[in-house]
């Protein structure tokens, strides 16, 4: 080492390592590489085919719920539904007040577009709040939803009828369908 440091050389590896090739530590760590990543594929291998024949949940993707979250879900989802039904029908079908003024048909108009509007989030966030919900319930209750916010977005846009008469018909149907599963 004394040599090394008088002439102005670096030191070599070879000095520091004691007689050792580099290549001898490697050689331990990569002997190592394959092995364990044959291990990390065999248990990756294994989860994935436990998952494929005992999956977690039903259908798609949907967790697993008793019959009683199914019959509680479907229960509450219904309940808010015939309460948004009856708000937006007793709202859309208010007369004008005798003697209203200028004001009352903006009042009734507004309680229209409020029962649509908010009957819709209404339901959407019971949705949310009942995940056991039967997905075909869910299905329409959410298309119900959308049509219930389309009509009164529209209506406070100022959208003619003859854009919002295929959604006021769409609706029926759509009232028709849930009343059925909600039975």
């Amino acid at each position: 080492m004394k040599h090394s440091e008088e002439s102005g050389a670096e030191p070599s590896l070879e000095s520091d390592t004691v007689g050792r090739s580099p290549a001898v530590g490697t050689a331990n760590w990569s002997r190592w590489i394959a092995p364990a990543g044959l291990a990390v594929g065999v248990v990756a291998l294994t989860l994935t085919l436990v998952q494929w024949f005992h999956p977690l949940s039903h259908g798609h993707g949907s967790p697993s719920f008793s019959d009683q979250q199914v019959k509680d879900a479907k229960t509450s989802v219904c309940g808010a539904y015939t309460t948004v039904h009856r708000a937006v029908t007793i709202n859309t079908h208010l007369q004008n007040p005798p003697d209203g003024g200028p004001i009352g048909p903006l009042a009734v108009a507004t309680s229209a577009r409020l029962a649509l509007y908010g009957g819709g989030s209404y339901l959407r966030d019971r949705l949310t709040k009942e995940p056991a919900t039967p997905e075909d319930l869910a299905k329409a209750v959410d298309s119900l939803a959308t049509t219930l916010e389309n009509l009164a977005v529209n209506y406070l846009a100022d959208v003619p009828g003859f854009v919002q008469d295929p959604l006021r018909h769409n609706l029926d149907g759509q009232l028709v369908d849930i009343d059925g599963r909600c039975k």
